[in-house]
């Protein structure tokens, strides 16, 4: 059916104008996707780094005369409206562009991208949100902005927390109760130390890859010391309904075949305390250095839960791992295609008004700050990816009542007390950016900032 609409839009010369801000690794590949598409182009660019967002038009086969570049909202308007590719650097002229249909917020900054993706929505244009940092700091808020604008505000499909979702909306759209969602991870015994220095060659990365795919080393480094999984986590729970059955998750070493016994309820021999929890399948064996045979590596997956014997027979007759006392079921995908499905998540949103997963109004999960190190009086934090702090999902009920400090207020705030490593950071401990737009935003979702205005 996308397909369908996609070609009508291309054929009334008509293709839905996006707007991608932020050309690291996922909005160039968002770039170089739609490039390949009909009925969907990028109109436009917003990056600070105009070398970035000129190379991405480049290599998704922009012509090098054809790319314009706009220091004011009226030429960015005009090369919008003339098909032209165009370049800017203030994301939030791009915001403001009547010409563009849909947002795309691929910065990765909390600060960055709570501001950019209100702006989008109180300008009454869809936003595609791939920045899960920002997302999991003040998501109910941007949802409940949406929502009073008419306008969806939705997870990017290809990134785990939706391609998981999806997974979650088709089984309980059958009638299946969901144990456990999450996604795989390979998480070795010395990742929670890793610095971006550290990062490349963790990965494996050269020189000329990173420079390439213009690969950021903190967002990369925090892919590999735990906290961006626990911030997938944390937005796939808000999305879904779902809470961590304890602070940080089990993260069990867990081949495919083991995956519904580990996750199934431990009066069935299994880890959980209760259904209905956001969880991490580690790649990496008990010793912390080897892999498993046979590992979910980087996919996802959800336990689901049948009481019916037809059903239960099926799910086991055609291929399905088996756990909670034969009732559970495990439903997965071997990998996730980050931004080559992107696309997808911007046509339903103009298409049907329909988001890929949204966070709700009210979040049951938080991505809290912990110590990665111990920190001394007088320090700044640096935020997830960096040297001072990882983020855990706790539940949101438990990070209210214990007053603990969502991740994405973390950089920049300057440590009152000593703090040990691993514990959890809270607010009365740091003396926060009142500066802050994002901090801002949280109070006033939290219910906390009087008459503030944004």
């Amino acid at each position: 059916m996308i397909s369908q609409m996609l070609a009508q839009r291309a054929a009334e010369s008509n293709p839905i104008k996006v707007g991608v801000i932020g050309t690291g690794k996922f909005g160039a590949g968002l770039v170089a996707q739609i490039s390949q598409m009909e009925g969907m182009e990028v109109a436009a660019i917003a990056d600070v780094n105009a070398h970035n967002a000129r190379y991405a038009y480049l290599s998704s086969g922009a012509a090098s005369e054809e790319i314009q570049t706009a220091e004011t909202g009226d030429e960015l308007e005009d090369s919008v409206r003339a098909g032209r590719p165009v370049i800017v650097e203030d994301g939030l002229a791009l915001t403001d562009c009547d010409s563009v249909d849909v947002i795309v917020e691929s910065t990765g900054l909390p600060e960055v991208g709570a501001r950019y993706a209100y702006h989008a929505l109180s300008n009454r244009k869809h936003v595609v949100m791939v920045n899960v940092e920002a997302d999991v700091t003040v998501g109910p808020f941007l949802r409940r902005t949406a929502d009073a604008a008419g306008v969806v505000y939705t997870m990017v499909d290809g990134d785990q927390p939706a391609v998981t979702w999806n997974i979650v909306e088709w089984a309980r759209s059958l009638g299946l109760e969901i144990v456990a969602a999450g996604r795989g991870t390979i998480y070795f015994d010395d990742d929670f130390e890793g610095t971006p220095e550290t990062a490349a060659s963790r990965f494996g990365f050269t020189e000329e890859h990173i420079e390439r795919r213009t690969i950021n080393l903190k967002m990369f480094n925090s892919f590999r010391d735990g906290t961006k999984a626990q911030v997938e986590m944390t937005a796939l729970a808000n999305a879904a309904g779902l809470v961590p059955d304890r602070r940080g998750m089990h993260e069990p070493s867990v081949n495919l075949e083991e995956i519904p016994l580990r996750f199934s309820l431990q009066e069935e021999g299994g880890l959980l305390s209760r259904h209905g929890v956001v969880e991490l399948a580690n790649s990496v064996a008990a010793d912390g250095r080897t892999l498993l045979p046979n590992p979910l590596k980087m996919g996802v997956f959800a336990v689901v839960r049948s009481e019916h014997p037809f059903t239960r027979e099926d799910l086991a007759y055609h291929g399905c791992h088996v756990g909670g006392e034969g009732k559970n079921f495990l439903l997965y995908r071997p990998y996730h295609l980050v931004a080559v499905p992107a696309p997808l998540s911007i046509a339903r949103a103009v298409f049907f008004n329909a988001a890929n997963g949204s966070c709700a109004p009210t979040a049951t999960a938080e991505c809290v700050t912990v110590a990665k190190r111990d920190l001394r009086k007088g320090e700044a934090l640096d935020g997830g990816g960096g040297y001072t702090v990882v983020g855990q999902c706790e539940k949101a009920s438990v990070a209210r009542q214990e007053g603990l400090l969502p991740l994405g207020l973390a950089e920049g705030a300057v440590v009152k007390r000593a703090i040990s490593k691993g514990e959890a950071v809270r607010y009365g401990d740091v003396e926060l950016n009142e500066d802050s737009f994002v901090l801002k935003m949280r109070r006033l979702q939290d219910g906390l900032a009087g008459g503030e205005q944004l």
